[in-house]
Formats: C-alpha cells, sequence, structure tokens
C-alpha cells in the first residue's frame, strides 16, 4: 500500500486598498399628512422637486435612483373612558409617504459640492448620507486573491522551514466566493444646513479583505 503523502493546509488572508472613485448621496423624503392620498401627493411633489434641484446641478433627472418606497400609517395614542376607567388605545393619526433614493456619480468635490449646496437649497430638505466606494470592484478583489495567495505560500514556506520540510507540488484550493464591499460613509442628517464652503472631502483609501484555503504536499 502506497504511503499517504503528507500534507499542510494554509488559510491565505489577503488583503487590498484602494482610492475611492465613486460617490453615493443616498437622500431620504418623508412627507406626513393626515389622508392617505395628500401624504402620496406631497411625497410625489417632493421627488419632482429634488429631481429639479439635481438637473440644476448639472446631472440628468434620471440619474437620481428610488430605492425605497413605502406608505405607512403614523399612530397615535388617544385617552378614552371606559365606564369608571380611563384607558388608552391606538388611533390612526395620518400617513406618512416614505422616499429612499440615490444619486451616485464620479468623485469630483467640485461637483459632490454643487449637488449638496443644491439639495440643501431644496425645499424638500431631505435626509442625507455620503458613501464613497469603487467603481471597479473586480480589479480590487482580483487583487484580494493575489494577495492571499502570496500570503498562504509564504506562510506555508516558513512553517516548512521551521519543520525541516520541503514543500511540495499545490494540491487543491478552496475558495468560496463572497464579494468584498469597500465602502465608507459620511451621513449629514438634515441637509438643509449643508454649507457648500464646509466641504474639501479627501476620503481615505478603502480597504477589503477575504480569505483563500490551500492544501499543498510536503516532502
Amino acid at each position: 500500500m502506497t504511503e499517504d503523502k503528507r500534507r499542510i493546509h494554509i488559510r491565505g488572508i489577503g488583503t487590498a486598498a484602494q482610492t475611492p472613485d465613486t460617490v453615493a448621496l443616498s437622500l431620504t423624503l418623508a412627507a406626513q399628512h393626515n389622508e392617505y392620498a395628500a401624504a402620496m401627493k406631497i411625497g410625489n411633489q417632493q421627488v419632482e422637486m429634488l429631481r429639479e434641484s439635481i438637473v440644476d446641478a448639472g446631472f440628468n433627472a434620471d440619474d437620481l435612483k428610488t430605492t425605497n418606497f413605502n406608505v405607512r400609517a403614523v399612530y397615535e395614542s388617544e385617552e378614552y373612558r371606559d365606564g369608571n376607567s380611563k384607558r388608552n388605545r391606538q388611533i390612526v393619526a395620518g400617513f406618512e409617504c416614505k422616499h429612499d433614493l440615490k444619486l451616485t456619480f464620479d468623485f469630483d468635490n467640485d461637483k459632490l459640492n454643487r449637488a449638496l449646496d443644491t439639495i440643501a437649497a431644496n425645499l424638500a430638505q431631505p435626509k442625507i448620507s455620503i458613501a464613497f466606494a469603487v467603481k471597479d470592484t473586480a480589479a480590487l478583489n482580483d487583487a484580494i486573491l493575489k494577495s492571499a495567495a502570496q500570503d498562504a505560500r509564504r506562510k506555508a514556506e516558513i512553517l516548512c522551514a521551521a519543520s525541516g520540510v520541503k514543500l511540495g507540488r499545490l494540491i487543491d484550493i478552496n475558495y468560496s466566493w463572497d464579494e468584498s464591499r469597500a465602502q465608507n460613509t459620511i451621513v449629514l442628517g438634515e441637509c438643509a444646513s449643508v454649507d457648500k464652503n464646509a466641504f474639501d472631502l479627501q476620503p481615505e483609501e478603502l480597504t477589503a479583505s477575504d480569505s483563500v484555503d490551500f492544501l499543498w504536499e510536503i516532502e
């Protein structure tokens, strides 16, 4: 019977960093009214005003994408008498129409400031957050995998040298794809107070990591 080859299993950890080249403005609009139809109407008017604002800032109206939309009942507590006792019950006080929208574009401070300044002057007054990301995630993931392979081989060679054995042929690679999302976010809250002169944003490099399992024979 042939003796089983001795093996070494190593997990390589890959890390890569890249300067963000994309910015996404996440905007939330909320309209309230005691009537459902009126809340819907106000909500739609808010979105139209916001679209007009981004056009004024140099974007196309359809650059503004809806990511979520819902209308919900808003309840409040009402006190009432039940015989000699006082009780509370929940009643519908009105309706809230909520739009979540996103404006994504290549990162440029001047363009970002124009967008923020114009949106801040909009009567809809959305809540806003800024997220920086990497457009070419494939290149970032490639760099992570190369780093993982180099890390695993370095560890394997160190362990083999320390153990007085020789690293043999690579016989297996086990990798479960899990797309890395390199992103950082700045939350501004209410946009009505944004001062266009306050922003000279230099986002830090975005870092992502992943792991790959390697199996070598040892001699």
